[in-house]
C-alpha cells in the first residue's frame, strides 16, 4: 500500500521543519563547544594565577593602615626578588621565601610601633569574582600567598591582588594564552558570567593549606 503523496505545500512545511531541526542541532552543538571552551579557559586561568591575600586584624584605622603598609612592603620585595615566568615558578619562589616574606611583614609592623602576629602561608582557596580597574577575575579556587595579621578570627577588611602574572601592578596582557587575557580583560559579558556562575556554584569553599613556615 502506498503512502499518500504529499502536496507541494506539505512538502515545503516538512523541508522547513527539517532545516530548522538541523539549525537547532547545530546551534546546540556550537553552544556546548563554546561553553566548554570558556570553562576550560577559566580553569586554565585559575591554574595560571598566584594571588596575594592580606587579612587585617580589624577594621580600626591602625590595623587597616598596618595592612596597607605591609602590602606595600611585600609588593616591593616581590618586585625586587621574584623573577618567575610561570605560575609554578612563582609558587616555588613563594614557598622558598615564606620566612623572608614573614620577616618583611614583621619588620614593617615594628617600624610602625606595632607587634601583632603575622603569619604567611601558601593556600589554595576560593575567591569570589573580583574586579580590578581594567580587568576582572572569575570566581574559583586559586593558589594564594596569604598573610594574616593578628589573631582575630573575625578579621577586618581584606586586601587582595594577583602576584603572578602581576595584576597587582599591571592589569592586562601578562597571561600566556590570548583567551585568558581576553577573559579577564574583555567586557563583562556572557563568557565571563558563564565561568563565574559555574565556579561560584561548583567550587569547594574550604581552604587548603599548601605550605606554612611551621610545616
Amino acid at each position: 500500500m502506498f503512502a499518500k503523496k504529499l502536496s507541494r505545500r506539505e512538502m515545503a512545511v516538512w523541508c522547513a521543519a527539517l532545516a530548522l531541526g538541523c539549525v537547532l542541532a547545530g546551534l546546540s552543538g556550537f553552544a556546548l563547544d563554546w561553553g566548554r571552551a570558556q570553562l576550560d579557559t577559566g580553569a586554565a586561568l585559575c591554574a595560571d594565577t598566584l594571588r596575594l591575600h592580606i587579612k587585617a586584624d580589624s577594621d580600626s584605622l591602625q590595623d587597616q593602615t598596618a595592612k596597607l603598609a605591609v602590602r606595600d612592603a611585600l609588593l616591593a620585595y616581590t618586585d625586587a626578588q621574584c623573577r618567575a615566568s610561570t605560575q609554578p615558578e612563582a609558587l616555588h619562589w613563594a614557598a622558598q621565601n615564606l620566612p623572608a616574606l614573614e620577616l618583611t611583614a614583621r619588620q614593617t609592623l615594628a617600624r610602625l610601633g606595632l607587634a601583632p602576629a603575622a603569619r604567611v602561608e601558601l593556600v589554595n582557596m576560593y575567591f569570589a569574582a573580583t574586579r580590578y580597574q581594567n580587568a576582572a577575575l572569575p570566581a574559583g579556587r586559586y593558589d594564594a600567598l596569604r598573610l594574616t595579621l593578628g589573631e582575630n578570627d573575625r578579621s577586618g577588611k581584606n586586601w587582595w591582588c594577583v602576584l603572578y602574572p602581576g595584576l597587582c601592578r599591571a592589569a592586562c596582557g601578562s597571561y600566556a594564552l590570548p583567551q585568558e587575557n581576553d577573559l579577564i580583560c574583555g567586557e563583562y559579558i556572557v563568557r565571563f558570567r558563564l565561568v563565574d556562575w559555574v565556579q561560584s556554584v561548583c567550587s569547594d569553599r574550604a581552604d587548603r593549606t599548601l605550605l606554612s613556615p611551621a610545616a
